[in-house]
């Protein structure tokens, strides 16, 4: 085996110069037509090389009879024949001096013995060679480093800065396409399939020294070779926050894993106590994996749990309140010092107190104001702001398509023009802009909460590279305790706790 390290080897996989689709096809119903169109499709820049002994052009490419007589060095690998084909594949990739290989196909542990038997058969070849495999029963990789969507669905994520690896490909490249809607972006994607040889601990262990990696999400059905997973994790979370939801917890579920992807799911009570030791941030949810890691990939840490929330109407402040209580997080009590600042600038019947209610202040510049005193605030470690950012979106799917769309039908073109629209869309920019200077400024998370009456995503709550927004004060507060339960790891990790 390679004395690289894993991030050196997978660099073949997530960076490669060169291709090979072994089981190419001119059939559009076929993954060896699919795939590769994929990768094409989504500006992927390097060589393409089909591979497949009966035909000649596949995708406007040259076709090559076998893997051994493509004229190039391939990184990678990408087999879509059958299962009883892939072992001769396989041996061919390991004469070639194929790099990576990533087998699509399925029919292998997952179906039962005769495919635990052939997949054995598989990982035997690969045992005195340098070449790694990813699957089989793999859905494929993507990569936004060199565009690479070497996958089964046309997905096209949006680029950024978390490494997913997932258990499920259906799963996990609908969580890509759902992110792309929320302006969730990724570095790397790999769908981890049977595991035959790469496990879910080596793609934590790459992404850990990846520098286009700051996040790591995982979905996980079962954990092979426990120990050595969380030795790397435990490795992998002071200097990365690893998200990661496992699936499989119960009978029913754990039943469905074995069926999917061969894995054995662990005990609730064992993996929780995997958690606690690793540092690992739980999502009980899809929904909270895409929340909570876009979190980590866009805001500062809270030092600790005081909260101060800015709201545009009280109710919506009482119920951060309860979230937030719900979550272990105080609701600060502002001091005097900082009420008076708020005097200056709020009606004289606002409540005096955290929630900060804007009373329906319609002067921006006043929303403006009161957050960067709130979170200028030396008792408050993080902030909620709630109903200002995506006002755009609140306004135009009630006005446009909501219940009032009939009775303003007569006025709206007086009184609802799109130089109107334009400028809530810049207010919603500027405040964008506000967040991060004051992040930047005072090293402290501003979670955003939306109202968005249709469920709309304009395109300013799209972009979230930068800021996190949410559709409820719930979820706002459920990602920043994850954001504070990771900052007391790392600062037990500080105190050798």
């Amino acid at each position: 085996m390679s004395k690289k390290s894993i991030y050196e080897q997978l660099k073949h996989l997530f960076d490669p110069e060169n291709i090979a689709v072994i089981g190419a096809s001119n059939n559009k119903m076929k993954w060896g037509y699919i795939v590769p169109a994929n990768i094409l499709a989504g500006g992927y820049n390097g060589g393409l090389y089909p591979v497949n002994p009966h035909d000649e052009v596949i995708l406007e490419r040259k076709v090559y009879r076998s893997v051994k007589e493509v004229p190039a060095e391939i990184d990678l690998a990408v087999v879509t024949v059958p299962a009883p084909a892939v072992k001769g594949v396989i041996q061919e990739c390991v004469e070639k001096g194929v790099k990576t290989c990533i087998v699509i196909s399925g029919g292998f542990s997952e179906t039962g013995e005769e495919g635990t038997k052939l997949e054995r058969e598989v990982t035997e070849i690969l045992r005195k060679n340098e070449m790694r495999l990813v699957g089989p029963n793999t859905m494929g990789v993507y990569s936004a480093s060199c565009s690479l969507h070497a996958l089964m669905p046309p997905v096209r994520p949006v680029a950024g800065k978390i490494g997913f690896a997932a258990q499920s490909g259906n799963l996990g490249t609908q969580m890509l396409s759902l992110g792309k809607a929320l302006g969730v972006g990724f570095s790397r994607f790999v769908c981890i399939g049977n595991e035959a040889d790469l496990k879910c601990a080596d793609y934590i262990e790459c992404f850990a020294e990846d520098p286009a990696t700051e996040v790591i999400l995982l979905y996980i059905e079962g954990i092979k070779d426990a120990r050595h997973f969380i030795e790397v994790v435990s490795r992998t979370t002071p200097k990365k926050p690893v998200v990661v939801m496992k699936a499989g917890k119960t009978d029913a579920g754990a039943k469905a894993a074995r069926s999917h992807s061969a894995a054995l799911a662990a005990d609730e009570a064992i993996f929780n106590g995997v958690l606690k030791q690793t540092g690992m941030i739980e999502a009980d949810t899809t929904e909270e994996m895409l929340d909570i890691a876009k979190a980590f990939a866009a805001t500062p840490l809270p030092k600790g749990n005081r909260v101060g929330v800015l709201t545009w109407g009280g109710g919506w402040g009482v119920v951060t309140a309860d979230a937030l209580a719900k979550h272990g997080l105080e609701l600060v009590e502002l001091p005097e010092d900082t009420l008076k600042r708020l005097d200056e600038i709020l009606p004289p019947y606002w409540s005096r107190g955290n929630p900060v209610d804007l009373v329906g202040t319609l002067d921006l510049s006043k929303h403006f104001a009161c957050l960067e005193i709130i979170a200028n605030c030396p008792v408050v470690d993080a902030v909620i702001t709630l109903g200002t950012m995506g006002a755009t979106s609140s306004f135009q799917s009630f006005v446009l398509e909501g219940p009032a769309a009939e009775e303003l039908s007569q006025i709206k073109p007086r009184v609802i023009t799109s130089e109107f629209l334009q400028q809530l869309m810049a207010t919603d920019e500027a405040y964008r802009n506000e967040v991060m200077r004051l992040m930047s400024e005072t090293d402290k998370p501003i979670i955003a909460v939306s109202f968005p009456t249709s469920g709309a995503i304009t395109p300013m709550l799209a972009r979230q590279s930068e800021v996190v927004i949410y559709p409820s004060p719930e979820r706002g507060a459920k990602t920043l305790a994850a954001l504070y339960e990771y900052r007391r790891f790392l600062d037990r990790q500080k105190v050798g706790v």
